[in-house]
């Protein structure tokens, strides 16, 4: 009986031991699991933060004045963005308008030129520009000018280095 009770004190020291090893162990593969989820919500807000930008730059390529386009909602003409209707044949709105729909839920028809469905759920606009466009935004269309280097005076020091002026150097 003595050895009964022996092995059962061994058994439960054994039981102590790994107890603490499996309370480290789960300790520490929920530590790795929340440093996983955190991993991936920050790749996840770095990716939302350039798309962002990279809308706010595809944004001002279409701001600009729209020739001969006018709003369908207030019949001026369209300033800034234009926004048209992926699902309507002819539909422009500007921004005020549009910002009108996005944010109130309702369509505007001042010209009252066109049948337009009242329904927002009828509707789905993307920024639009076309031939009659012309930007109001320095290098939105894609192409920015780089300034030239000016020319050196004859009396400033040589740019290539020689330490003459610039006359009597490489200004001959």
């Amino acid at each position: 009986m003595a050895a009964a009770v022996d092995a059962v004190a061994e058994d439960l020291a054994n039981a102590t031991v790994s107890e603490p090893a499996d309370a480290e162990a789960a300790a520490a593969a929920a530590k790795e699991a929340k440093r996983a989820e955190i991993m991936a919500n920050l790749a996840k807000a770095r990716a939302d933060q350039e798309q962002k930008i990279k809308e706010a730059a595809q944004k001002t390529e279409y701001f600009g004045e729209h020739n001969g386009i006018t709003c369908d909602g207030c019949g001026g003409p369209v300033v800034g963005y234009r926004y048209k209707c992926k699902n309507c044949q002819n539909h422009d709105t500007c921004e005020a308008c549009y910002d009108i729909f996005k944010n109130e839920g309702r369509i505007t028809n001042g010209l009252s030129e066109q049948r337009l469905s009242s329904d927002p759920k009828d509707h789905s606009f993307k920024l639009h520009k076309d031939s009659n466009f012309k930007p109001m935004v320095k290098g939105a269309g894609g192409v920015t000018k780089k300034k030239e280097d000016k020319k050196p005076k004859p009396n400033e020091p040589c740019p290539c280095g020689s330490g003459k002026k610039y006359k009597k150097c490489c200004g001959k």
